[in-house]
């Protein structure tokens, strides 16, 4: 199955209601993790963002997911960029 990189961008002004919806969001990314849809995710350094490494069979297939993240249904997230990735070397790599 391909494997597609999720970044987030996030507005400084949301950062309190993000905390407010932090239980839920991490509980919905667990559920992913659990049923092998999500291989990886975490914040940016930055804080201003976080990226996740999913396995879906198309693009399409992954804004559909992305789109029941709670911060995404509260409007907590400023960008999202969903990019087929083909991993050539490490962990990922087939």
């Amino acid at each position: 199955m391909p494997l597609f990189v999720v970044e987030y961008t996030y507005s400084p002004e949301t950062s309190a209601l993000r905390d407010d919806h932090r239980t839920q969001h991490r509980a919905w990314l667990s559920e992913l993790l659990r049923r092998k849809i999500m291989r990886s995710t975490g914040p940016l350094a930055s804080g201003h963002g976080a990226l996740f490494i999913v396995d879906a069979e198309d693009e399409d297939a992954v804004a559909r997911v992305f789109a029941h993240d709670p911060f995404a249904e509260e409007n907590l997230v400023a960008n999202m960029q969903i990019r087929e990735w083909s991993p050539a070397m490490g962990e990922f790599s087939e």
